[in-house]
C-alpha cells in the first residue's frame, strides 16, 4: 500500500502526486498558446482603426527611406512609412499610415521632399500642404513628384563629388603655397598676441578710471576742433588765397613775385656762394683746418662737460662763504680752539663750549 503524503499543495501518494502535476503543465501550455493564436490572429483584426493608410507614387525614394520611417509634418511626426513595393510601371509605392488627429486640414494636395529628421541625419518624409485639393481618403493612392533631396547622406555625396571635381592638382599646388606663405606670418602673429598680452598685463587702471579719463579727452575735444578749425581758417585767409581786389582766388602777381625771388636766392645768392667756394678752396682750406683744430681741441678742455661742473662747484662754494646784510658782506669763518694746548685747560675750567664760532664782518 502507498505511503500517504502531506505537502502544501498536493496530497497522495507520488503517483497522484506526479498525475496532478503532468495535467497542470498541458493545461498551461494549451493556455499559453491559445493565447499566443488569440493575440497574433485577432488583434489586428480587433484593434481600433485610428489611422489613415493611402500610397504613394514616386519615381524614386532617397537613401534610407525603408518600412517604419518617419512622415513628419512641419517637424512634428504625423505617422510612419509601412511599406515599400516597386511597381512594373518603374516607380516606388510607399505606404503610408497617418495620424488624423496630428494632420488636421491635410489634404490630397500635399507634396513630399526627403529630409533629415534631427541632428544625427535619420531620414525622413517631409509633408508639404498645399491648398486647393480634396480631402484625405483611406486607400487611396496618390502620384507625387518629391520636391527635393535634402538627407544627410545625398549632401554628402553632392559634397564629395563636388570636392573631387575641385581640388585639382593645380588647386591642391596653390593652396600648399598659400599654407606656406601663411605660415611666415606667424612669427608677427605671434609677436601681435605677445604685444597684446603684455599691454593687457601692464594696464591697472580699472574701467572705470579709463573712462573718466576718456570723458576728460571728450570734454576738450570741442574746443580743440574749434581751435583748429580756427587755425585752418587763419591759414587760409592770406594774401596767398586772395585777389588784389579782395575775393578769393590765387595771387597770381604775388605768386609770380615770389618765385622771381626765389630764384634770385637760389641763382645769385646760394649759386654765387657755392662758386666761390668752388673757386677759392685752396684759401679756405687752412681757415676750415684751423676751426676744426679748434673744435676738436674743446672737448678735451672741458673733459666731456665734468669741468663746467666742478667750476659751477667752486662758484657755489665761494657764494655760500659770504652772506649779505644789507651794504655789507659778512665772512663766514668758524675757529676750533679746543685744539690748541694752550687754550684747552682755560676753555674747561670756565666753562666754554669746545668749538667756539668766531663771524669777522669785512667791507
Amino acid at each position: 500500500m502507498g505511503k500517504t503524503r502531506n505537502q502544501d499543495f498536493l496530497r497522495g501518494t507520488d503517483g497522484q502526486q506526479a498525475r496532478v502535476l503532468h495535467i497542470a503543465a498541458i493545461a498551461a501550455i494549451v493556455i499559453v498558446a491559445l493565447v499566443v493564436v488569440g493575440v497574433g490572429w485577432g488583434y489586428p483584426h480587433l484593434k481600433p482603426k485610428h489611422e489613415l493608410g493611402l500610397s504613394v507614387d514616386v519615381h524614386s525614394v532617397a537613401p534610407g527611406v525603408a518600412a517604419g520611417t518617419k512622415v513628419i509634418l512641419h517637424g512634428a511626426e504625423v505617422g510612419e512609412v509601412t511599406s515599400m513595393d516597386r511597381m512594373p510601371a518603374g516607380t516606388v509605392r510607399m505606404g503610408l499610415a497617418l495620424r488624423p488627429d496630428a494632420i488636421p486640414g491635410l489634404n490630397d494636395a500635399f507634396d513630399i521632399d526627403f529630409r533629415p529628421q534631427n541632428y544625427f541625419g535619420v531620414t525622413a518624409i517631409n509633408l508639404v500642404g498645399r491648398p486647393g485639393g480634396n480631402e484625405l481618403v483611406a486607400g487611396q493612392i496618390l502620384n507625387r513628384v518629391p520636391a527635393g533631396d535634402f538627407t544627410m547622406s545625398t549632401m554628402l555625396e553632392k559634397g564629395s563629388l563636388a570636392i573631387d571635381g575641385t581640388l585639382t592638382k593645380s588647386m591642391i599646388s596653390t593652396l600648399d603655397k598659400v599654407i606656406r606663405y601663411s605660415d611666415g606670418l606667424t612669427p608677427m602673429i605671434e609677436a601681435g598676441v605677445v604685444f597684446t598680452d603684455r599691454a593687457a598685463k601692464a594696464q591697472q587702471a580699472l574701467p572705470s578710471e579709463l573712462m573718466g579719463r576718456m570723458n576728460d579727452v571728450l570734454a576738450v575735444l570741442p574746443a580743440f576742433n574749434s581751435e583748429m578749425i580756427n587755425a585752418l581758417h587763419t591759414l587760409f585767409e592770406t594774401k596767398f588765397n586772395h585777389q588784389p581786389d579782395g575775393s578769393y582766388g590765387v595771387n597770381d602777381a604775388f605768386m609770380d613775385e615770389t618765385d622771381e625771388a626765389m630764384e634770385i636766392m637760389s641763382t645769385d645768392v646760394f649759386g654765387g656762394a657755392g662758386k666761390l667756394l668752388s673757386s677759392h678752396g685752396a684759401e679756405l682750406t687752412p681757415v676750415t683746418g684751423i676751426v676744426q683744430a679748434l673744435s676738436d681741441g674743446l672737448p678735451g678742455l672741458l673733459a666731456g662737460g665734468a669741468s663746467t661742473q666742478k667750476l659751477q662747484t667752486l662758484v657755489d662754494r665761494y657764494n655760500a662763504a659770504f652772506s649779505e646784510s644789507g651794504d655789507y658782506k659778512t665772512l663766514n669763518l668758524r675757529i676750533i680752539l679746543d685744539d690748541l694746548p694752550g687754550m684747552s685747560a682755560p676753555l674747561a675750567a670756565s666753562g666754554v663750549s669746545p668749538q667756539t664760532t668766531v663771524q669777522e664782518g669785512t667791507r
